[in-house]
């Protein structure tokens, strides 16, 4: 599982990061990724709920029937090809 922390950042500068982690991350064929944005006035929390919604190959993992809420994190599912297959691509 990839971390993506985007905690104390402003808000240009949390957006940049995580369009360009979650990209890598995608490239990269991971397949969970954690975003740790805090809790605060929740404005990076929607940031990340915009940009998880804006993209086709994310989805938001809703964990709280199995684990323990943490409202200072939100997990992501990256869809997208496996390992072996963008090894196949990247060349």
């Amino acid at each position: 599982m990839k971390e993506i922390y985007i905690r104390k950042l402003r808000f240009e500068e949390a957006r940049y990061k995580l369009e360009r982690e979650l990209q890598d991350a995608f490239m990269e064929g991971e397949t969970l990724v954690q975003v740790i944005h805090g809790i605060g006035e929740g404005k990076l929390k929607q940031l990340t709920l915009d940009i998880a919604s804006n993209y086709d190959f994310l989805r938001v993992i809703n964990t709280e029937s199995y684990i323990e809420p943490n409202p200072g994190v939100t997990n992501l599912e990256v869809m997208g090809l496996d390992k072996q297959d963008l090894k196949r691509y990247k060349r």
